[in-house]
């Protein structure tokens, strides 16, 4: 029995050792061996952003934004998107079984586009505002991209670096100038145009210090636009109608179907479409203080966008870390 064993095993070693040799003289260019990343992102993974702040100031009403803002900013969505905000237990005990960690890190940009070093801070001034990037006028007609100044440093906004890359995110003048309503930041979807694909924040909503908005003073506004360049509606989809209604849906299955919008500091319970609204969940419109989690159903949406075929894939691909 022996000697059949150590006669099987004599075999192996001859295939094993033919196989080796092909591969090493296959392999003689030295090339990595290429290694396929799996097509959906593990549940457990975190997934991990560099992010760029643009900074474009307003020479005509100058805003001041420290790298000790920016510090604070990236610490709330560290929190947030991981459940590490202490105020998450003040979520109704109704929706405490579906609050979720969305798994997602986010850091200042180490590298810039050409490979030298960068603090992922970027300065300029001059006279464009947030609204220069918005695609509504007050007048109601819709701009063309190029002509959004904000995104575009020939205009005197700043281009944006690569969003296979990076998170960009431009902090901007968006005092109420122009007659419309209050104004503190807006989000491009994932699949926008990649000249513009990114978040734009007003100064007075961005960090914890400084000059902030009473309603802006956490940075939150932050973490809600991130929510909008993952792929997340507002709870309130339905309520984007006039009159409101509950029809409309954010396409999440463990967020309550809500028709209201609500805003400033809202008390638990209120209704709109028969059950009690989730108002305090980051993707409402309520004051910082009272919105402070995510859902299961908005971390899975949220990280499809990283899988196989998803618009932010390669985002992720190129930021991931073993």
């Amino acid at each position: 029995m022996f000697s059949q064993i150590r006669k099987y095993t004599n075999k192996n070693f001859i295939v094993l050792f033919f196989l080796s040799f092909m591969i090493s003289c296959s392999n003689d260019n030295n090339d990595p061996i290429s290694i396929k990343e799996p097509s959906i992102v593990p549940s457990e993974e975190i997934i991990t952003i560099p992010v760029v702040v643009h900074i474009v100031n307003y020479d005509p009403s100058p805003f001041t934004i420290t790298d000790a803002d920016v510090a604070t900013q990236i610490k709330i969505l560290n929190e947030d998107y991981n459940k590490q905000n202490a105020d998450w237990t003040k979520t109704p005990d109704e929706f405490k079984g579906v609050i979720a960690s969305m798994g997602i890190k986010f850091k200042l940009a180490s590298v810039d586009p050409e490979g030298n070093p960068t603090t992922g801070i970027i300065r300029t001034s001059g006279n464009v505002t947030g609204f220069d990037g918005k695609d509504n006028l007050p007048t109601g007609e819709i701009r063309p991209i190029e002509e959004r100044k904000l995104f575009f440093s020939n205009q005197g906004g700043q281009d944006i670096w690569d969003r296979d890359k990076y998170l960009n995110i431009w902090v901007a003048d968006l005092n109420n100038r122009f007659d419309v309503l209050a104004l503190a930041g807006y989000a491009s979807f994932p699949g926008s145009d990649p000249r513009i694909d990114g978040i734009v924040v007003g100064s007075k909503a961005f960090g914890t210090l400084g000059k902030l908005a009473e309603a802006h003073k956490l940075g939150r506004t932050v973490t809600h636009e991130i929510g909008h360049w993952l792929g997340l509606f507002h709870l309130h989809n339905g309520g984007n109608t006039n009159p409101p209604n509950c029809n409309g849906t954010d396409f999440i299955d463990d967020t309550p179907l809500q028709s209201e919008v609500y805003t400033g500091r809202p008390v638990h319970p209120k209704q709109s479409c028969g059950s009690n609204d989730m108002f305090m969940n980051f993707m409402n419109h309520v004051w910082d203080e009272s919105m402070f989690m995510f859902t299961n159903g908005q971390r899975k949406q949220a990280r499809l966008i990283f899988n196989e075929g998803g618009d932010r894939r390669e985002l992720y691909l190129n930021n991931k870390t073993d």
